[in-house]
């Protein structure tokens, strides 16, 4: 958690100067060093409106990429479409990792 605890942070100010509040943040870490980190806010269908709006702040250490992402809900079908992905900032895997033969080696 140490070496990936910089990089959520950042993230997560990112997503604080572009999301409105509240915010919920979510962690995933796998085993092979991987990480996602995912921030976001729901702006929820009006009494007129069935459609609602969740816009996500990620990054995925394998991309290196903070991307941001608008998608509409409907919140009676339950169907989504991603309506703008783009790429906000670019940040490297701070995460060693190993080759296939078990030696060392940074990240790409």
């Amino acid at each position: 958690m140490e070496l990936i605890s910089p990089v959520v942070e950042q993230v997560i100010e990112i997503a604080r100067e572009q999301l409105e509040r509240p915010i919920k943040v979510r962690l995933w870490t796998w085993e092979d060093g991987e990480f996602q980190v995912r921030v976001k806010h729901w702006y929820p269908a009006g009494s007129e409106n069935r459609y609602g709006y969740e816009a996500v702040i990620q990054y995925h250490s394998r991309s290196e990429e903070v991307e941001g992402v608008l998608v509409e809900e409907d919140t009676i079908d339950d169907e989504k479409e991603r309506l703008l992905k783009q790429t906000v900032a670019h940040i490297p895997d701070p995460v060693p990792r190993k080759n296939e033969d078990g030696s060392s080696a940074t990240a790409p």
